[in-house]
């Protein structure tokens, strides 16, 4: 692969790049693993979602863009919108990272819609000759025609007392205030939040302090991507801890995404948790979750999150010039005191025809690569999507009370230092909807109670399917959703 110099990686887009990127786009569009019903990246590199909102009767989708190659470099926003949540079209870049607040770079951060404004905080990312960074929290607006400008004094500056790394806002709304919630590293290399609240978005910004969780000290070294969600009567505190050790089962990638369930002590800036931290995705690639600022589903939450983890590497597409995915949505919903994790109701419009529908032991030579996967029954069953000769593959299992994704048999590797497969031990199992989108599989277990998601890279040769079980399996296509269509500077 390409070595890129900091020049290369901090670039500034330019109308004068559209030439080039267009042809980018052109080369990428052609990728095997380009997918049907997800969003994904029109040049380079996707990172963290971001500014996920309901406005003006359509899902706003913001997402870290670096438009040049598969590398982390100069961060802008890139925006999609959708009348549904898969129903998703390329709008164009939203936020150019310019002047000194944020010259090198606009980092993520949330969206908050209210009256005829959709409302866009964010970290602005700078950097001095030294190469010494300073945040800064800023604001974009987007009116109802979806032009966005920026406010140009910011909302707060770098906390003392706190290290460089101060970011990603969070906005809402609660008993007529309105907060953002900052995810900060301490001067002891600890990760923690920041909580601020001021009577209006544009002005007035005042620091109430940390946020603690009662019962916790420590969450890694760095905690990005935080957000605080009210879901029915309780609260559902999210974040992206960096440096939590694994633990059997869970926290075995490299970074996480994990949740509380609890209340929330605005008066004593405390979190109460109701039981332990627990992962959002059990998956290999999933990060930096938001819910979206809305109010479409009462008394739930809608997220998306970046399908990829931070320090991961995705050789496959990256050698074609780009990298990056979103995941689909999810309703959040709490339920007996547990989160319930489930595809938002439109993806029935994605069910095409049935191409397999069986209660025994069945094989497909070459299985769709975008398509859905329904097994149910609580017998042992063994899966192979993308099998070679009738072996290899994404190999998925229910056997002796573990429910196992294993992807080591597949031609394409991936971040093999974290492991090839991952379990989750259940009591019972009852039925899960797979969602397979050419280099992606979500798997929806017992009605959400858990969700495990890769990324997966077949080759040409890797493209049958196999179902071992006395259960019931069934294969449907897919009717794509989303439009890979080359917008940058607008439509």
């Amino acid at each position: 692969m390409k070595e890129w110099t900091r020049d290369e990686r901090y670039r500034e887009l330019t109308r004068d790049a559209e030439a080039d990127l267009e042809q980018l786009h052109s080369e990428i569009s052609r990728s095997r693993w380009r997918c049907d019903y997800h969003v994904q990246t029109v040049t380079g590199l996707m990172g963290d979602t971001n500014g996920f909102s309901w406005f003006n009767g359509r899902w706003h989708l913001f997402y870290q863009w670096f438009p040049y190659g598969p590398v982390h470099g100069l961060k802008h926003w890139y925006h999609v919108s959708g009348r549904d949540l898969i129903h998703w079209e390329n709008e164009g870049v939203a936020l150019i990272p310019q002047g000194y607040m944020e010259n090198k770079g606009a980092f993520s951060g949330s969206g908050y819609a209210e009256g005829d404004t959709l409302y866009l905080p964010y970290t602005g990312n700078h950097r001095d000759e030294d190469w010494t960074r300073t945040p800064y929290q800023l604001l974009a607006k987007m009116d109802r025609d979806g032009h966005i400008v920026k406010q140009k004094e910011m909302l707060y500056g770098p906390v003392p007392g706190y290290t460089e790394h101060q970011r990603d806002p969070k906005l809402f709304k609660y008993n007529g205030m309105y907060y953002f919630l900052l995810g900060v590293q301490n001067e002891k290399k600890k990760g923690c939040f920041l909580l601020f609240t001021s009577e209006k978005i544009e002005t007035g910004w005042k620091l109430l302090g940390e946020l603690k969780v009662q019962g916790y000290e420590d969450f890694g070294f760095m905690c990005e991507c935080p957000d605080l969600e009210r879901v029915g009567d309780d609260w559902l505190l999210l974040f992206s801890p960096q440096g939590v050790a694994p633990k059997q089962e869970e926290f075995r990638n490299v970074y996480q995404n994990v949740y509380f369930i609890g209340k929330m002590d605005f008066e004593n800036l405390t979190f109460i948790p109701n039981g332990p931290y627990k992962e959002l995705d059990r998956g290999f690639d999933f990060y930096a979750a938001q819910c979206a600022g809305q109010t479409v589903y009462e008394h739930k939450a809608v997220m998306v999150a970046w399908f990829g983890v931070s320090d991961y590497a995705y050789p496959p597409t990256c050698e074609e010039g780009y990298s990056g995915l979103q995941t689909m949505a999810r309703i959040l919903s709490i339920e007996n005191g547990e989160l319930k994790q489930r595809p938002p109701l439109e993806t029935e419009e994605l069910i095409g025809e049935t191409i397999l529908d069986a209660t025994e032991p069945c094989a497909l030579d070459e299985m769709p690569a975008a398509c859905i996967i329904d097994v149910d029954g609580n017998e042992p069953f063994a899966m192979r999507l993308f099998a070679r000769s009738g072996e290899g593959g994404l190999l998925i299992t229910w056997q002796d009370g573990r429910f196992t994704v294993e992807r080591k048999d597949l031609d394409n590797q991936l971040n093999v230092d974290y492991g090839t497969d991952r379990f989750i031990s259940m009591d019972c199992f009852a039925q899960a909807r797979i969602f397979v989108d050419h280099s992606s599989v979500e798997i929806f277990i017992n009605d959400g109670d858990y969700v495990l998601s890769a990324r997966v890279f077949p080759v040409e040769e890797e493209k049958g399917f196999i179902y071992q079980g006395k259960g019931h399996a069934a294969v449907r296509k897919i009717i794509p959703s989303v439009k890979d269509d080359f917008v940058i500077f607008g439509k």
